[in-house]
């Protein structure tokens, strides 16, 4: 019984890992988009700079 709890928690520990490395990757690309946009210069990418910053900001306060 003792494994199996012990299995248990390290499949759960190792979700949880997984799930971070998604979630900072997700950033990782966001922050890589604002950059590509950023030496565009047009309109357009001021106003996706825009909305990319601001959901940038959601998804490290979500993540505090």
């Amino acid at each position: 019984m003792r494994y199996l709890f012990r299995t248990i928690l390290l499949a759960l520990e190792a979700y949880i890992n997984y799930t971070r490395g998604k979630q900072r990757r997700y950033l990782y690309d966001l922050e890589d988009k604002i950059d590509k946009l950023a030496a565009d210069g047009s309109p357009y990418a001021k106003l996706r700079i825009e909305r990319l910053s601001g959901r940038l900001q959601l998804e490290r306060k979500r993540n505090i």
